[in-house]
């Protein structure tokens, strides 16, 4: 099969989320950062987007199973709530090794998307979706991608929409 290449300066940019958006012929855009980055509000400064445009993906495990949580990188995780919807009262945030392992990605640029998450539990909280246009992480930490919301709502239709965000 073929897959488009993205480029990078000189360098080529293929990654599992790419790879998979292509395979699926899902609309994106690519934005690059002029250095990598790792956090939210690094990626939302580099994209010239507002932090509430950033969606952030969290990878929890109870035991073998991975629980990812979506959420908008404005917002904190409320993992109490997530325990009580998942069912999963053992919920431990994974380290660095054990997502590279589990995923591939890279600790600060997993997506919310990919075949690397088929059969691990999804958790969505519907906040994500009050812009229009998302950002989310390439895989790589030398770009992000944007999507329309409707497209990563239609991306993440066998997703658990549930509210995941601590109330400020």
């Amino acid at each position: 099969m073929f897959i488009k290449v993205k480029m990078i300066g000189k360098e080529q940019m293929n990654t599992l989320v790419t790879n998979y958006l292509d395979e699926c012929h899902i609309p994106y855009k690519i934005k690059y950062h002029t250095k990598p980055v790792f956090t939210s509000e690094d990626a939302a400064r580099e994209r010239g987007v507002k932090l509430t445009q950033i969606v952030k993906t969290m990878l929890l495990a109870d035991g073998e199973q991975v629980i990812v949580a979506v959420l908008p990188a404005h917002k904190r995780l409320d993992v109490k709530k997530l325990k009580r919807v998942s069912g999963h009262k053992n919920l431990q945030f994974m380290d660095k090794e054990s997502i590279e392992q589990k995923t591939g990605f890279i600790l600060g640029a997993i997506a919310p998307v990919g075949r690397v998450l088929e059969g691990m539990l999804i958790y969505v909280d519907p906040s994500v979706f009050f812009e229009e246009f998302l950002d989310i992480s390439s895989g790589d930490p030398r770009a992000g991608l944007e999507l329309h919301r409707d497209v990563l709502k239609e991306l993440l239709s066998n997703a658990i929409f549930a509210e995941i965000i601590k109330k400020e």
